[in-house]
């Protein structure tokens, strides 16, 4: 009989591991592109992503790999059948993320930019994208020599500079092509839809 509650517990404690518990700077490729500073505010935004996707929908997954399938797979059905486009991710919450994490690791992965007016708007808001410039765009362009998902994804990305209609259309409908198994495209994955999340719900003017 304790042999069987042992059993369980491991496996109780092996499933919640496939979830939480991940550690970044495992991955070479990850550990030789970023600061130790760095790293540790990546592990904070992939737990974050972790948290909204996985443990906040309340479903029992089995694995990481599981939560990720069915999220991006959700989003696939949205697309579609035209329901209207939502991530699913608080973004009050993922602002208060911003505030844990260090403001290099920031300008390392993201910089604002001005949108562009719409309808009879004239003013412009603070609109998120990658920073060019930074170690992420470097991490993205090594790894697009190993994954041929992500070589697209960063080809879609340098034509315009952005997160543009196709690369977006492209993750969302071809997601199983990206390997999401591979922790690298986890960690794609979960800056690329925060990005996106707050391009949605950002309504703060821009100042120069």
């Amino acid at each position: 009989m304790k042999s069987i509650i042992y059993i369980l517990i491991v496996t109780t404690l092996i499933s919640c591991s496939t979830k939480k518990n991940i550690d970044l700077k495992s991955n070479n490729l990850i550990s030789n592109n970023f600061n130790e500073l760095e790293i540790k505010d990546l592990q904070l935004i992939f737990d974050f992503f972790i948290n909204q996707i996985c443990d906040s929908r309340k479903k029992n997954f089995k694995s990481l790999n599981e939560c990720y399938l069915d999220y991006c797979s959700k989003i696939k059905e949205q697309a579609e059948t035209n329901v209207e486009f939502k991530t699913k991710i608080n973004f009050k919450q993922q602002l208060k993320l911003y505030n844990k994490i260090d403001n290099s690791t920031f300008k390392e992965i993201w910089s604002f930019h001005k949108s562009l007016p719409v309808g009879d708007r004239q003013d412009t808001l603070k609109f998120l994208e990658f920073n060019f410039d930074g170690n992420y765009i470097k991490f993205l362009n090594k790894f697009a020599r190993e994954n041929k998902a992500i070589g697209q994804y960063m080809y879609s990305y340098k034509q315009v500079r952005g997160l543009g209609p196709s690369l977006v259309a492209n993750l969302i409908f071809n997601y199983k092509s990206f390997e999401i198994a591979d922790i690298r495209t986890k960690v794609v994955i979960a800056i690329h839809y925060l990005t996106l999340n707050d391009q949605f719900h950002r309504e703060e003017k821009y100042l120069e």
